[in-house]
């Protein structure tokens, strides 16, 4: 063990200073992409203990993931010295520059110290013209960790749409003419998040009853390659959104309350700009009144999709080979006019929407129309037999979920979320607790 501080290293008498030892894990992340904290160690090196319990740690590393960003690797381990116990606490990442608690921190010896404008400013420039470098990093991963019919279905989009001109022989040289394997052998990033078969990436598909979001209804973490979460991720969408039926001519026709294709558009655009870093996820978060759609990494130099959408600035790609590839299968068109067609579609239909960007990520924000207004011609939300069936099964089981009252009750789940958030919002019913062990009270069994 290191017996005095230095610019990688810092001792804390205990987890009283985790504030403090948070800020230093900052610095020297800025300063050394590493950096480790002992718990239990004086100024002078000498061991004085820690008092480990048993939410020590994961109070540890609550504070830390809520107060360090971007989010780095994270170790925590209890060691014993002298028959006395420290905490190690370590962090690793080159997402450089970090911050915590809303400052931007350096080491400079053993000291912390904040950083002035002018660091500031070449950590990000230096950001900025290095993020193309992680698609081209080599993998350890091969040809035989691909899915190979997504690839093949891949060429067969390029070739369809024009954007492509090659008869598929064999995946290593496909992945070659797409510039996604090198010449050991070996896939890229790009090419591994795109087609890796051990799910390279997670989505997080999230339904809240209500726009509180105190509770979730369902909750789903999908794990896949790009390509397999764009799917997943579209299918999620449609089937938890409103849709109201029309006569067009002699047939009918259900019109969806949010344009399907803006939908798409901002979700495909959510992968092709993500900023993929181990830890992170993109999501897709379902409430009463919007629907939101988030990736990791805001959108470069904080540019304003307007700006974009009017043709003022060029696109900035973060990942040019990923962009690429999806632009072959035709999945995005010309670079930077998804946002144009976005805006476009929300007019003509009347749909608001809002986003956030900031250096951490970009949200989209789609607003949805009431209930009451969509389903006029569907199935009614008034109290009626499913929902007293719904409160007769959760006064019996104030656990079951919405897949289990779906299967129950003969209803699909999107109705029974549908029900759930009636009763919610009519005052019939409240979630309770956590998100993982909590439960439905019935307030009114008199339905």
């Amino acid at each position: 063990m290191e017996k005095k501080e230095s610019e990688i290293v810092e001792f804390k008498k205990s987890t009283t200073q985790l504030k403090e030892a948070v800020i230093s894990l900052c610095a020297m992340l800025n300063k050394s992409k590493k950096g480790v904290v002992y718990f239990g160690i004086k100024d002078d090196g000498s061991i004085c203990g820690q008092k480990v319990g048993k939410k020590t740690t994961s109070d540890i590393s609550r504070e830390v993931r809520l107060n360090l960003k971007p989010m780095p690797d994270i170790s925590i381990n209890v060691e014993s010295i002298d028959d006395k116990e420290i905490i190690k606490l370590g962090v690793s990442g080159s997402d450089t520059p970090y911050q915590a608690y809303g400052r931007y921190y350096t080491r400079v010896d053993d000291s912390d110290i904040v950083m002035d404008s002018n660091m500031l400013w070449k950590y990000f420039e230096l950001k900025r013209k290095t993020y193309s470098k992680w698609e081209e990093e080599s993998t350890q991963y091969g040809v035989d960790d691909i899915n190979e019919e997504l690839l093949i279905q891949c060429i067969r989009d390029s070739n369809e749409h024009g954007r492509m001109s090659y008869v598929f022989r064999n995946s290593e040289e496909a992945l070659s003419k797409l510039n996604l394997i090198n010449s050991e052998g070996f896939l890229n990033n790009a090419g591994y998040y795109l087609f890796g078969k051990n799910g390279p990436v997670l989505l997080k598909e999230v339904i809240y009853p209500t726009d509180e979001r105190t509770s979730f209804s369902d909750l789903r973490q999908f794990k896949g390659n790009i390509l397999e979460c764009i799917n997943e991720g579209l299918k999620y969408i449609r089937n938890n959104i409103h849709y109201s039926a029309e006569i067009i001519g002699t047939r009918r026709q259900e019109m969806p309350e949010i344009p399907i294709e803006a939908l798409r558009e901002i979700l495909i655009n959510s992968f092709a700009h993500c900023h993929y870093q181990e830890g992170d996820y993109n999501e897709i978060s379902i409430t009463r009144s919007r629907i939101k759609i988030y990736n990791p990494g805001g959108i470069l130099n904080n540019i304003n999709p307007i700006d974009f959408a009017s043709g003022k600035i060029g696109s900035k790609i973060r990942n040019p080979l990923i962009a690429t590839v999806l632009y072959k299968m035709g999945l995005i068109d010309a670079f930077g006019t998804g946002f144009d067609r976005t805006f476009k579609l929300c007019g003509n239909n009347n749909t608001e929407y809002e986003y956030q960007n900031d250096e951490y990520g970009f949200s989209f924000i789609f607003k949805r129309r009431l209930i009451d207004n969509i389903f006029n011609n569907e199935e009614s939300l008034k109290p009626n037999a499913t929902s007293s069936k719904i409160i007769k099964l959760l006064a019996e089981n104030p656990y079951c979920t919405s897949a289990e009252l779906s299967k129950r009750i003969g209803k699909s789940t999107l109705t029974i979320q549908r029900h759930l958030s009636k009763l919610v919002s009519d005052g019939q019913l409240e979630r309770i607790g956590s998100r993982k062990t909590g439960f439905w009270k019935v307030i009114d069994k008199n339905l």
